[in-house]
């Protein structure tokens, strides 16, 4: 599990960004935080891709992406002030599907 937060000043840098998270799977919590599950397969790639963003001509000294892994994550540790996400259940991986 990994929370994603952004401060960028350029708003086509920003949205380049969002896409490449949700591209990985992850879900937006706030506007430029974003949550989900990266498999150990794909961090690299993601990884590689937030770095080449920063050598867009657009990046400036002040533009910040953090990235920051939740292994010690559970609801219970959570402190929220509001409600959950709408997609809290798939940020989670709590949703399990029967086929009968």
């Amino acid at each position: 599990m990994f929370l994603i937060s952004y401060d960028i000043q350029n708003n086509r840098v920003r949205l380049k960004l969002a896409k490449i998270l949700l591209r990985h799977g992850l879900y937006r919590v706030q506007y430029s935080v974003f949550m989900g599950k990266v498999r150990d397969s794909t961090f690299s790639r993601l990884k590689k891709q937030l770095e080449l963003l920063k050598q867009d001509k657009s990046w400036t000294a002040a533009d910040t992406v953090l990235v920051l892994p939740l292994h010690q994550y559970s609801r219970e540790h959570l402190f929220l002030l509001g409600q959950l996400p709408r997609d809290w259940d798939l940020i989670e991986d709590n949703l399990h599907t029967l086929v009968i």
